[in-house]
């Protein structure tokens, strides 16, 4: 996937955590972008996991991995709602932070993702680049594959990979 959008990521240290930041515009308004984030039949069109309910309250949730939905499942717990515009929600031992801001009928998307682990910044920067493509390609009525796994390294993982590892100054390994 060749997109024009500018992620502008970031990675900033909070104490023994990590938090990358990507930025994205969506050419949809935020009602549109907030359901496709928060409703359950929506998220796996789009993102790594399903979840078990809509995430639009707080409480419990069970995420699971789309790639290995009966290996990968982990308790969740959103955090805080503020629909339209915030949604926080932990993904195990990550927290997921996902703030819109409106202008006019477009929408400022950032994703603030909190984990332990630095050098996971660019497989987390690359897979959430893929899924952010997902999203606006499933709201501008396209027909989009999941990009988790063999599909993700299909549509540029690797080199999306590479390219933020150099700008968030992390060594490959």
């Amino acid at each position: 996937m060749n997109s024009k959008a500018s992620y502008n990521p970031r990675l900033t240290q909070d104490g023994d955590e990590w938090i990358l930041v990507l930025e994205r515009w969506v050419e949809h308004n935020c009602e549109e972008v907030w359901a496709a984030l928060t409703e359950a039949d929506q998220v796996p069109s789009w993102g790594p996991f399903t979840t078990d309910r809509n995430l639009t309250s707080a409480g419990p949730v069970r995420l699971a991995h789309i790639d290995m939905p009966e290996e990968d499942v982990r308790d969740g717990y959103v955090l805080e709602v503020d629909a339209p515009y915030l949604l926080v929600f932990r993904w195990g031992d990550d927290v997921l932070r996902w703030e819109l801001s409106r202008d006019g009928d477009r929408t400022l998307l950032v994703l603030l993702h909190r984990f332990a682990d630095r050098q996971q910044a660019p497989s987390y920067a690359a897979g959430w680049h893929l899924c952010l493509e997902g999203l606006a390609g499933i709201l501008a009525g396209k027909k989009m594959p999941l990009m988790v796994g063999h599909n993700a390294y299909q549509h540029g993982w690797k080199a999306l990979y590479v390219k933020y590892a150099a700008q968030l100054g992390i060594p490959l390994s």
